[in-house]
């Protein structure tokens, strides 16, 4: 039970975890799309572009997981942890089928 009270008091109310899901999952897929769309534009251009294009996709992975730890700070009506939470497995999910559908192009 005791459990179950901290973990209710670490996500917030159910309203503020459903915010804060919402706000991860399109940060990651935001910041998945744009890097996608670099790395097939650059991958006719020439190698060397594409590995700029993934670098800079992983800066702004990190950029936007930046930008989310401040905002979560003074965030009123949002559950940190549901965001964050969120976001690292939107990125996670989205980084495989990017991988794949950048494999078979």
């Amino acid at each position: 039970m005791a459990a179950a009270l901290t973990l209710a008091g670490m996500f917030g109310r159910p309203a503020e975890q459903c915010r804060g899901a919402a706000v991860g999952l399109s940060a990651a897929w935001l910041a998945s799309s744009l890097s996608t769309f670099a790395l097939i534009w650059t991958k006719a251009v020439s190698a060397e572009a594409f590995w700029w294009a993934f670098g800079g996709g992983m800066a702004l992975r990190a950029a936007a997981l930046g930008c989310l730890m401040a905002w979560s700070a003074r965030a009123k009506g949002v559950a940190p942890a549901a965001m964050l939470v969120s976001y690292a497995l939107g990125v996670l999910v989205c980084l495989m089928v990017e991988y794949r559908h950048i494999k078979l192009k």
